[in-house]
């Protein structure tokens, strides 16, 4: 519980004491003059220092949004968003998750991660959107989408901006990055490489520079190494790789090249 003019637990002391994490982590002292941090990154610099069980909203429950939430459920508090709530309940069982609707999931969240199906055109971007609701101003929205066509063209947007982007501004209020749309759900409980070639495996993301460690740390829980690629403008190169994924990937689409779903794009750094 964090309370007090200096969003520090107090014993009744004038000093900042230590606080206990509720994940059980490691302990640090807090001494943060309000006045020199920007109301919309105390809060993600708050919940970084404590180390505390973050409160991630994941919206669908599909193959990513499973996986993803299956993986940060042994370090957080998940709340799934679903239209149908009844039809996902075991999920909350199995997991120990929470099924929510989306706007309640959104609402109750710290962390917001997008893993719908995705939509080609700025219209379905928008609605996209507007179906999370008003309570997502103001909050950090990793989004796992890509804008392909259907079936069986699958391609991503090659002209205009990117849906990142477009998310981006259809949210002014929202902390808007992108992530996990580069590598099959297969492949996502196995970060550790386990499943293609044992080295821990990295996943590239974009967005702007304020809650970028807060978004470090939500990627590192899965288990993947997170890479920084730049503001959301690259999340056009992102969904541009997805697409290279999916063609190489997924049988009967784009190029005649077959690599099966047991791969991924690493980054290699000196």
């Amino acid at each position: 519980t964090i309370t007090g003019r200096n969003n520090c637990w107090r014993r009744r002391r004038r000093v900042p004491s230590r606080v206990p994490s509720r994940s059980g982590g490691s302990r640090c002292i807090i001494e943060i003059p309000q006045r020199l941090i920007p109301t919309s990154v105390r809060f993600a610099h708050i919940l970084i220092c404590l180390k505390m069980a973050i409160k991630v909203g994941i919206i669908g429950a599909g193959g990513v949004g499973k996986t993803l939430g299956q993986v940060l459920a042994k370090k957080h508090s998940i709340l799934f968003g679903v239209r149908d709530t009844a039809k996902y309940a075991d999920l909350a069982k199995a997991w120990n998750t929470s099924v929510l609707t989306v706007s309640e999931a959104v609402k109750s969240s710290d962390v917001v991660i997008l893993a719908v199906p995705g939509a080609h055109d700025d219209a379905g971007i928008r609605e996209i959107a507007s179906n999370l609701g008003p309570d997502i101003k103001g909050k950090v929205l990793v989004d796992a989408t890509n804008p392909v066509t259907p079936y069986p063209s699958l391609e991503v947007r090659w002209t205009g901006k990117s849906a990142g982007e477009v998310l981006s501004e259809v949210l002014p209020d929202t902390a808007v990055y992108k992530a996990f749309n580069t590598i099959g759900a297969n492949q996502m409980e196995h970060a550790d490489g386990s499943g293609i070639t044992g080295e821990q495996l990295t996943m590239m993301f974009a967005g702007g520079p304020d809650h970028k460690g807060l978004v470090e740390e939500v990627i590192a829980d899965t288990g993947f190494k997170p890479v920084y690629v730049g503001p959301i403008r690259y999340a056009r190169n992102l969904e541009a790789l997805a697409e290279l994924w999916i063609h190489l990937g997924v049988p009967g689409v784009g190029t005649a090249e077959k690599w099966g779903r047991d791969f991924h794009f690493q980054v290699i750094r000196k």
